[in-house]
């Protein structure tokens, strides 16, 4: 009887281990199962943002010199502004535009007193009129500048200062500012050369 007793006390010991390795078991699977749907959930939704991403990454807007003229003590331009951008539109905030001979101010004022939007994959024109204000003779800098002039190559600087936000859907970006530096030429006419007709811009953020 001892000897039964015995043997029926280790068959349970055994019994209760194993079931306690088996619960073990089940736990460590059932723990690296849902580690693996969790990764792979993750997995999945970092391509899709990463997808999404790709096909809504802003691209900065496109900016070229379209005409240029200094006549009658003012100045003319026209910029084309490109969005390239297929799904994203673009606010603009009041656009001031600067024309500058080297560091000397020739003629400032608003392109654009208001702000207003682009669309998504469209070409608008920023266009301004401005009252010229230097050089004058008694400038440092005008004896070159009338010289540039006289010889029939005056280099010029267009700057337009404003800022921007992308805007997908109802979700607007934060305001960025944005510096537009367009380098140019005009003839002794005050016209645009033809060299610098459609040349890009740069662009600074």
């Amino acid at each position: 009887m001892q000897r039964q007793s015995g043997a029926a006390g280790t068959s349970s010991s055994r019994a209760r281990r194993v079931a306690h390795r088996t619960r073990d078991s089940c736990a460590a699977v059932f723990a690296n199962t849902l580690c693996s749907v969790i990764l792979g959930v993750l997995l999945v939704a970092g391509v899709a943002l990463f997808v999404v991403w790709l096909s809504l990454r802003p691209h900065r807007p496109r900016f070229s010199l379209a005409s240029f003229s200094i006549t009658g003590g003012q100045v003319a331009f026209n910029v084309s502004d490109r969005n390239p951008n297929r799904h994203i539109g673009v606010y603009y905030d009041a656009t001031r535009a600067e024309v500058r001979f080297y560091d000397t101010l020739v003629a400032a004022g608003p392109a654009f007193a208001d702000g207003w939007y682009q669309p998504n994959m469209s070409t608008v024109s920023i266009t301004g009129l401005l009252d010229v204000v230097g050089p004058g003779t008694r400038d440092p800098s005008w004896p070159s500048f009338n010289a540039a002039l006289h010889a029939g190559r005056l280099p010029l600087r267009l700057q337009l200062s404003t800022a921007i936000r992308f805007r997908v859907n109802v979700f607007h970006s934060g305001r960025q500012r944005m510096h537009v530096n367009c380098e140019l030429v005009v003839g002794a006419d005050g016209n645009l050369l033809p060299e610098s007709v459609g040349v890009p811009c740069d662009r600074y953020f």
